[in-house]
């Protein structure tokens, strides 16, 4: 409170004002911090009596709270908005991914992905090259969230732009490198197995770029396939294609083949231990005579009462193969 404008020293730098004789100065506190000033002023000076400063300061705490619950209600609108943008990309997300997968006489697919948020990086797909062969993709971008998910959405047009042009899946990884590696941030990569199948014979031929083994069980054996390869987006040319291997199994009646991402094998409990790849194939071998979509299942219910129904850490995904034929 300045009683005396004029006189004061503190205003002294302050050009004369015919208005203002005495000036009450209240700060507008929120959380201890201050977010405006009041001023008030009276013609005369020693205007200001403690009557006048106690109702000003009560006034400049109503203004406080006005000004922050206006800000409250903006911050609330703008996360609504973001909200509802995230639920869009969700939903456009989920269109990216399979609606339904392909049905055949001679083997089951049954797939599932669940984003850790509202958006991920973990993608699969299907598509028929010719009349015996059928691809199969999944993939995992590294990190989550929306820069994840823009980047699956790259690798899904990869997918679909070379599966009918490179079918050896050797030959599809080293071109889906070649159009990722020069577009994907340093900090950034993929990974993925890209598989065909013989839809008579049951040839199932696969490479792997980094990505989790794939577990394979049969009635007589139960082994995790691991291809050498390198993540998408690491290493262009030479590097990336010396490292890239194909391997062939022979699927008979019976035999299960699992793909996931590490969404499954890392998912932790609440003690902080990972679900790991022997409950994994602990879980497969004991479904392992049920359906495809049964076997998907029991992995989802299994890892989910793992996490104390915590929910995923991370995005996951599950695609499920089991053969029927001879």
């Amino acid at each position: 409170m300045l009683d005396d404008v004029e006189e004061d020293k503190r205003t002294k730098h302050l050009p004369k004002m015919k208005f203002a004789g005495s000036l009450l100065i209240i700060p507008l506190l929120s959380h201890d911090k201050v977010i405006g000033i009041l001023y008030a002023t009276k013609e005369i000076s020693f205007g200001f009596d403690q009557d006048d400063v106690d109702i000003l300061a009560g006034f400049a705490d109503q203004v406080s709270i006005a000004i922050e619950n206006a800000r409250l209600i903006e911050r609330s609108l703008e996360k609504e908005r973001l909200q509802r943008e995230l639920l869009l990309a969700q939903e456009m997300q989920k269109r990216l991914l399979p609606q339904t997968l392909p049905t055949f006489a001679n083997f089951e697919m049954q797939a599932v992905s669940s984003p850790a948020l509202e958006v991920g990086g973990d993608y699969y797909d299907v598509v028929q090259i010719d009349k015996d062969r059928v691809a199969m993709v999944i993939g995992d971008v590294s990190g989550k969230g929306v820069g994840a998910a823009f980047y699956m959405a790259e690798v899904k047009g990869i997918f679909q732009s070379l599966a009918k042009i490179y079918c050896s899946p050797k030959d599809f990884l080293i071109k889906a490198n070649e159009a990722l590696v020069s577009s994907i941030d340093k900090r950034s990569f993929i990974s993925l197995i890209y598989s065909t199948i013989h839809t008579t014979t049951g040839e199932l031929v696969m490479s792997r770029a980094g990505h989790c083994p794939i577990l394979y069980v049969s009635s007589k054996q139960h082994e995790y396939i691991k291809p050498s390869g390198i993540g998408l987006g690491i290493k262009a040319g030479r590097i990336f294609e010396e490292n890239v291997e194909e391997k062939k199994i022979m699927m008979k009646s019976g035999d299960v083949c699992v793909f996931y991402t590490d969404g499954v094998t890392e998912s932790r409990s609440s003690s902080g231990e990972e679900f790991g790849y022997e409950r994994l194939r602990d879980v497969v071998l004991k479904y392992k005579d049920r359906s495809a979509d049964e076997i998907k299942e029991a992995i989802i219910q299994n890892v989910w009462n793992y996490t104390d129904a915590q929910g995923y850490h991370d995005d996951l995904t599950i695609f499920v193969i089991k053969w029927l034929g001879a």
